[in-house]
């Protein structure tokens, strides 16, 4: 009783100052939810305005909740304004200055440090994979999910996501088991970033229907009511309304212009609006009752706030100039090689450059943002044993860093190289892998520092089968930023491919640090090429470790099972890695139903082998592995009908190079040998350069 009590002033005291029906903690116990919609631009919204779309859950909150009309982000890129967040701090305070190559501070506080030394159970689940708990973002969590499956050839870190309902049922998960005590949870969905489906509007509805079902399972368990709730985004998206179509590059307000909502406990408040501009980092304040940069956003809004924003973005992927703003009531100043001044209140698009026009406004903003600006080093994710690693493979490069007294190129002025960028990400995802290519090798030709263009690059000639110039080129990007360690796990998947064990060893451990999940799964495949059991036992027990039932490492033990001849056992490694990833309702990891299907026919089940088979080229139809074994099984049973269908879904599904080689080897292993030619003279006459299919058609 005691302890409850102290607990209950310790929670009111930091926030005397406000009115008790404006506190957002009132009770001790009193449940809080932050839910995060990545990339979601406030003028997208019905509840701000917007007429295009109909998003009922969040119209529904916003009706319980106190909505802010000019909430602002600090920086458009996910990590960074993430950081801020949760600490009430600016990038140069927290130390998170782009999504990749940098960790949290460890002498800052977050959110979650607080609530946890207050008594509350915490837990977040994360929908990207530049959230994951090596950033240490996850700092004061008990509980954090990141578990994103990350293809070694993914296009960017960026990118890396998995499907926002996924990462809700595992938070509804944890909170049914914490519901009886104090919790805070961190829920966030990457619904609408990009790649979009089909477009940021519909996107925009997919999260609506998620954040509808999470709201509804709050409500069902009795948490809705009594709960806290920010609902809110981490900045916005370009849409190419002044030439970017994404984010990251430019500070425009599309891009910094947040939703904000606090559903109060009793939805206390409700329907209220405020119109003062205020920030993200009055997160921190307003939960936690702390002071630090920002202001809690349920006392009184001061007037004329210095509102601050940057972006590094430009400068460490692409050489051009770091951005900064500065926003204060209406006045918007970016500053830049080319400065820009914009009238918010007549002009909200920002179409028009006052700067000329009221040059006193300019100097004293000019003036006032200067304290703000902080120089931020080229990110260094790599540890000494990392740099050991890199210099032994020769990788003695850096990132595309200049320094702080270099003139570089205004970002505005080299737009069209971003949407030539946008292009080629397009040309990748309609399987025009040629079109990618050619693409990216001229936006190289003008900048050979793309990171981004380098890994594309390298993935589209994976595709087309052309290894090692795939690996070459990731091997530029690496040179270029060491700390870009997808790249050696690109490098060690496609070294796999071709048995080159030792270098594919190599740079995998290269990974270890910053993405180790990938780089234990990789390690464990290795080990299997390699016959080593024991090995791969090990890596599959490091993923385990740090997510228990993890169906990746499942599938290894069920591989080594197999190939130690334990057929049963193996059967139920595969069983339980399905049933993993239908509790966390989520795809099953690639091969996973290709090495079931392959158990299967060897214990004599064709029948569940072909649906096994069946179930791999659903989830990963480009793929040509479980094609190639679903064709012999229906050879063996005298289908051939059957057979000579799947040979045109797999050319329909994926016509390159490695499907048309892939059919050709099949029909030489079953004794078709004029088919074999057949098959390899069809590929060649889309890809007639092509010396694997060459060497078929001669064979």
């Amino acid at each position: 009783m005691k302890r409850s009590f102290a607990l209950f002033l310790f929670a009111l005291l930091p926030l005397a100052a406000c009115k008790r029906n404006e506190q957002l903690l009132p009770r001790p116990d009193t449940p809080l939810i932050l839910i995060s919609i990545d990339t979601l631009r406030s003028d997208h919204l019905p509840a701000y305005g917007y007429t295009q779309i109909q998003t009922p859950a969040i119209d529904a909150f916003r009706a319980d909740s106190i909505l802010y009309e000019h909430a602002y982000s600090h920086c458009p890129l996910t990590a960074v304004s993430h950081a801020s967040i949760f600490t009430g701090l600016l990038p140069a305070e927290h130390g998170i200055r782009d999504n990749i190559g940098y960790t949290l501070n460890p002498k800052v506080k977050t959110i979650a440090e607080v609530m946890k030394s207050r008594g509350y159970a915490t837990g977040g689940a994360v929908s990207a994979i530049v959230l994951r708990s090596e950033t240490k973002i996850n700092r004061g969590f008990d509980f954090w999910d990141d578990a994103i499956d990350m293809d070694p050839n993914f296009l960017t870190m960026g990118r890396a996501q998995r499907p926002g309902d996924e990462t809700r049922e595992i938070a509804q998960k944890w909170i049914g088991e914490h519901k009886s005590k104090p919790f805070f949870f961190f829920f966030h969905i990457y619904e609408p970033h990009t790649p979009y489906e089909p477009t940021y509007d519909a996107d925009i509805q997919t999260a609506d229907a998620i954040i509808g079902r999470f709201l509804d399972f709050l409500k069902q368990e009795g948490i809705y009511d009594r709960a806290a709730i920010i609902l809110l985004s981490d900045h916005g998206e370009g849409l190419g309304q002044h030439g970017e179509d994404e984010h990251g590059i430019l500070l425009y307000r599309e891009a910094l212009q947040v939703p904000l909502m606090i559903k109060l406990p009793h939805e206390q408040e409700h329907g209220k609006s405020v119109s003062a501009p205020v920030e993200l980092i009055d997160i921190f304040p307003t939960v936690t009752g702390i002071a630090s940069r920002g202001e809690s956003l349920l006392g009184d809004i001061k007037p004329g706030r210095q509102i601050y924003s940057e972006t590094y973005y430009p400068k460490f992927h692409f050489g051009w100039s770091d951005l900064h703003s500065l926003i204060v009531t209406n006045d918007h100043y970016i500053q830049s090689p080319k400065p820009e001044l914009f009238d918010l209140h007549s002009d909200p698009a920002e179409k028009q450059n006052v700067l000329q026009d009221n040059r006193r406004t300019f100097l004293a903003m000019r003036t006032a943002i200067t304290p703000f600006i902080k120089g931020a080093e080229a990110p260094s994710a790599v540890n000494p044993e990392q740099a050991q690693q890199l210099a032994a493979l020769g990788y003695i490069g850096s990132t595309v860093s200049t320094s702080s007294s270099a003139e570089l190129p205004d970002p505005k002025d080299n737009l069209v190289l971003a949407h030539t960028m946008g292009q080629a990400f397009g040309a990748f995802q309609q399987q025009k892998y040629e079109e990618a290519i050619r693409i990216c090798n001229e936006l190289l030709h003008q900048n050979p520092n793309m990171i981004d263009m380098l890994s594309l690059a390298s993935r589209s000639y994976a595709m087309l089968g052309e290894r090692d110039e795939a690996i070459d080129v990731a091997k530029r990007g690496l040179h270029i930023e060491p700390s870009a360690t997808n790249l050696a796990l690109m490098i060690a998947s496609l070294d796999l491919e071709q048995h080159r064990l030792d270098e594919a060893q190599q740079h995998a451990e290269i990974a270890l640090h910053d993405l180790p999940t990938e780089a234990h799964k990789l390690l464990a495949q290795i080990a299997l090429e390699r016959k080593d059991y024991a090995k791969a036992t090990a890596e599959a027990n490091a993923i385990l470790a740090a997510q228990h039932d993890h169906p990746f490492a499942l599938m290894i033990l069920g591989q080594v099972a197999q190939q130690e001849g334990k057929l049963d056992e193996a059967l139920q490694d595969y069983d339980r890695a399905l049933a993993r990833s239908d509790a966390q309702h989520r795809h099953e990891v690639q091969y996973l139903n290709y090495h079931r299907g392959d158990l299967l026919a060897r214990m004599g089940r064709p029948d569940e082998a072909e649906a096994a088979f069946r179930k791999e080229i659903e989830l990963y139809p480009h793929d040509p592995a479980p094609y190639k074994n679903l064709i012999l099984l229906y050879v063996t049973e005298g289908k051939n009908d059957a057979a000579t269908q799947l040979i045109f879904s797999m050319e329909k599904a994926s016509p390159t190079p490695p499907m048309y080689l892939a059919i050709s080897q099949t029909l030489r292993v079953i004794g078709d040998v004029n088919g074999a030619r057949f098959w390899a003279a069809r590929g060649l006459s889309k890809f007639p350069k092509d010396p694997q299919l060459m060497k078929q058609l001669r064979g």
